[in-house]
């Protein structure tokens, strides 16, 4: 069986290690949304789809074609935004936008979104972004796997001071005492940094496993797994 995903925020960091993921890989045949063409590294089974999120008449014909799994990474911040209203266009309208053309073409098929521990307590402009959109999903009955992860650690090469004292510094530190002292505590781990490649790895094999109607959360130690496998006490 061949599946027929598409993308959305392919360029972003989470983005990044799930199409490094699935690049190559014969069952799947992958359409990435890109502002611009070129913006991703090649693959012989990613194509890439120049898509204006702006343009509401784009949504419907997107996925004229087949497509048994949408995976959403979109994401900015309020800083790179400017505005509120900019900010949530990204992370909760076209999310929307998305998710209810998918249902109205695809009612099988399967969602993978990347949203944020908090999420189901939502306060704040981001966290209620977040919160709107799992709530869509919900609604919409569409089988799906929401990923919650804490601070995100990555190798960007963008100078980003808090992410730096972060993963430096605070990052270390709380895995060595999670590996070390709390190895199987849900509430540490939900709160741990973790890595985007772990994320992208629990996330796509989750959205590739589901059953028709299933829908699952990972958060904590569903994200941490490797880490707990290898250090954690039994």
């Amino acid at each position: 069986m061949t599946w027929h995903v598409v993308i959305a925020g392919g360029t972003g960091e989470v983005g990044r290690q799930l199409l490094a993921l699935m690049a190559d890989r014969p069952d799947l045949s992958v359409r990435a949304l890109v502002r611009r063409p070129g913006s991703l590294p090649a693959a012989a089974n990613v194509e890439e789809v120049p898509f204006d999120y702006e343009d509401a008449s784009a949504y419907g014909p997107l996925f004229s074609p087949p497509c048994d799994l949408l995976l959403l990474a979109l994401g900015t911040t309020r800083a790179k935004a400017g505005s509120d209203e900019a900010f949530l266009r990204v992370d909760r309208d076209y999310p929307l936008r998305l998710i209810s053309a998918l249902a109205a073409a695809h009612p099988d098929a399967r969602v993978g979104l990347v949203s944020s521990v908090g999420a189901d307590r939502a306060r704040g402009l981001y966290l209620g972004a977040k919160a709107a959109v799992e709530e869509e999903l919900a609604a919409q009955g569409l089988a799906h796997v929401i990923a919650r992860p804490s601070f995100l650690r990555s190798d960007r090469s963008e100078f980003r001071p808090l992410e730096v004292f972060i993963n430096r510094l605070i990052a270390p530190i709380w895995l060595a005492l999670g590996r070390g002292l709390f190895p199987r505590s849900r509430g540490w781990w939900r709160w741990a940094p973790v890595h985007v490649r772990e994320v992208a790895a629990a996330l796509l094999g989750a959205a590739l496993t589901l059953e028709p109607g299933q829908r699952r959360i990972l958060e904590g130690l569903d994200l941490h797994p490797g880490s707990v496998a290898r250090w954690g006490r039994p």
